[in-house]
């Protein structure tokens, strides 16, 4: 029987950190929410720091663990869509001076069913957030085995691996991936990031026989936002991309029976054991 998904990317458009800017982003995220159920999809994906945008000079805004997850699983609950909402600063429950960044997978029961804290974190992020140091994990769902990575963790080949090592079908990554702080005489308008965002995505997929949802924010172009949010298979490459930065959601239908296909032909993560077994 053929296992078609709906899902919807919500390449979203964060209020930036203030006081007010968190209810009002969630709100927003409500009515992308409400919409994607109204359009039968099955999953529902935001980018990362959905709820504040970037928060490295409002730390105030950081929640305490799982906060916001409550409002998240009802929100699942009663729309009855799979819900990944991105990503949330938190304080440690161990530590409140120790901030995470992390994601979560929420079922129609609203039932939280994956978590991720960001293991990759990006240069100036390491200035006020820990990485995570737990292994990947793939966790199962009623429509797919599903791992989580966030942003960065794109460019980290291992990171996909472990989740390939558990048999995982799909890869949902939100992201805040823009272009301002790599800008340089080399790529003065951020052409081949763009150029290499997209190939990752497509790669991932192919590399790893799995389906890879890579949803970014949205913001202005020339505060360096990118967009190319987009949903990749192997076989098909991009089968849906958002090449504008622009707020905005799509819809994507995924068969997965094509990743049992990919890896017949292509017996990776059957060799992956052979040539690099783990130790």
């Amino acid at each position: 029987m053929p296992r078609h998904v709906r899902i919807a990317i919500c390449q979203f458009a964060s209020e930036q950190p203030a006081e007010g800017s968190v209810q009002s982003n969630f709100k927003r995220l409500e009515s992308f929410i409400s919409s994607a159920a109204s359009d039968n999809a099955n999953l529902i994906v935001f980018p990362e720091y959905f709820l504040t945008g970037i928060i490295s000079e409002h730390l105030h805004l950081a929640s305490e663990e799982g906060d916001w997850i409550q409002e998240l699983k009802l929100l699942a609950k009663h729309y009855k869509i799979d819900v990944v909402a991105g990503t949330v600063v938190e304080k440690s429950a161990k530590n409140a001076e120790h901030l995470f960044n992390t994601a979560r997978y929420i079922d129609k029961n609203g039932n939280v069913l994956g978590e991720y804290q960001k293991k990759h974190l990006w240069h100036p992020e390491k200035e006020y957030l820990q990485n995570a140091t737990e292994e990947h994990q793939v966790f199962n769902t009623d429509l797919f085995k599903a791992g989580l990575l966030i942003c960065w963790d794109m460019a980290w080949p291992e990171a996909f691996r472990a989740l390939l090592r558990q048999g995982v079908e799909v890869v949902i990554v939100p992201a805040y991936w823009t272009v301002d702080e790599v800008i340089s005489d080399h790529d003065p308008v951020g052409t081949a990031e763009k150029a290499w965002l997209d190939s990752l995505l497509i790669t991932r997929a192919y590399e790893n026989e799995c389906c890879v949802i890579f949803v970014n924010c949205a913001g202005p172009k020339e505060q360096g936002f990118l967009g190319r949010s987009g949903v990749a298979l192997p076989f098909k490459g991009a089968v849906a991309h958002i090449e504008s930065c622009n707020e905005m959601m799509k819809l994507v239908d995924v068969d997965l029976d094509i990743l049992e296909h990919a890896r017949k032909a292509y017996k990776i993560k059957e060799d992956l054991e052979t040539y690099y077994p783990e130790r």
